[in-house]
């Protein structure tokens, strides 16, 4: 050991923290070695390593122009007139894209990684909810934005096991430096009347003309099956959702739902569901859509056929979806 690291070990020996994260990646020792220096176990120290990326400490990016350049992302974005495509690779066997779970928190660190270089100061950034989201919220890189400000898109429902909505969009904001505006409303009501004099109320009147000022989006792929949690949490009923999907539904954003051309669907529930329109999301300048899975992929698009979509993160499998199948038209 060179008398340069012991220095260093010496400096930093009141934050474990900061001293394993110097040795790991300034020093490059392995995960092992920095535990046998510090006299901890190797589990100890990726916890230690974790922190310090929670905290932005450590700053990990995607490389835009490299994940951007793959073969597939570069004719999706071309198919689709796209602004941006990032393909986020699979795991090492093809099995694992069937794991719903590892799935959700590989697209939620590389949509974090994505939303951390692309949010810019003054930017309005309008979030969805749901677990992808959530997680991302949990995972992403704190980073400084000056005068950034964070709105929920859809009401709010009661809080589950593994997300609540509020927090999703709160821990957004506070990763970014920002501030949050919350949609203290449900996400759907019992009559449309009541939805109407809801939106009349002065403070949440406010809140909703806070959606027209988005100039940045961020939501997650819906489909309209009744795995949906929308069903889970209560704003739809399973009937409800069999409706859409006679519809003609494949997919939906916010309680909003379209067919497989990118057409709104709408129903009698539409008129009590509390939160951004379709039309509205199409008229935000950058709408940054995360999709994976097979399950999503007509939903996923639909959604870039009705022109939701200008910058799109998915995961192998979509990605070869989208690239064979037809930009059919009705």
């Amino acid at each position: 050991m060179t008398d340069e690291v012991l220095t260093k070990i010496s400096s930093f020996n009141n934050d474990p923290v900061l001293h394993a994260t110097w040795l790991y990646y300034q020093e490059g020792l392995s995960q092992t070695d920095v535990a046998r220096l510090m006299g901890v176990s190797r589990v100890t120290v990726v916890k230690y390593l974790q922190t310090a990326r929670e905290k932005g400490f450590v700053q990990i990016n995607l490389d835009l122009n490299t994940f951007s350049a793959i073969d597939y992302a570069l004719k999706i974005k071309d198919k689709f007139a796209l602004n941006q495509v990032i393909i986020v690779p699979d795991g090492e066997n093809t099995e694992q894209r069937q794991d719903s779970k590892l799935m959700r928190e590989k697209l939620a660190k590389a949509g974090g990684m994505y939303l951390n270089q692309v949010v810019e100061a003054n930017d309005v950034l309008g979030v969805a909810w749901g677990r992808t989201i959530h997680q991302m919220g949990k995972v992403m890189t704190p980073k400084f934005s000056k005068n950034v400000t964070v709105l929920q898109m859809l009401g709010s429902m009661p809080a589950q096991p593994d997300f609540t909505t509020i927090e999703s969009s709160s821990q957004i904001a506070n990763k970014l430096s920002g501030r949050v505006i919350s949609l203290h409303v449900p996400a759907v009501v019992s009559s449309s009347r009541l939805a109407v004099e809801l939106q009349a109320e002065p403070i949440i009147r406010a809140n909703f003309e806070a959606l027209t000022q988005c100039n940045k989006a961020f939501f997650v792929v819906g489909n309209a099956l009744d795995e949906n949690p929308l069903i889970r949490s209560g704003v739809l009923s399973k009937k409800e959702m069999q409706t859409y999907r006679d519809m003609g539904a494949v997919g939906v954003i916010c309680g909003r739902f379209y067919d497989k051309y990118g057409n709104p669907v709408v129903a009698e529930v539409d008129l009590r569901i509390l939160g951004i329109t379709l039309a509205q999301l199409r008229q935000v300048k950058r709408r940054i859509f995360l999709a994976g899975g097979e399950r999503n992929y007509n939903a996923t698009l639909g959604a870039i056929l009705g022109g939701f979509v200008s910058d799109l993160i998915i995961d192998e499998g979509t990605a070869r979806f989208l690239f064979n199948c037809e930009t059919f038209t009705e």
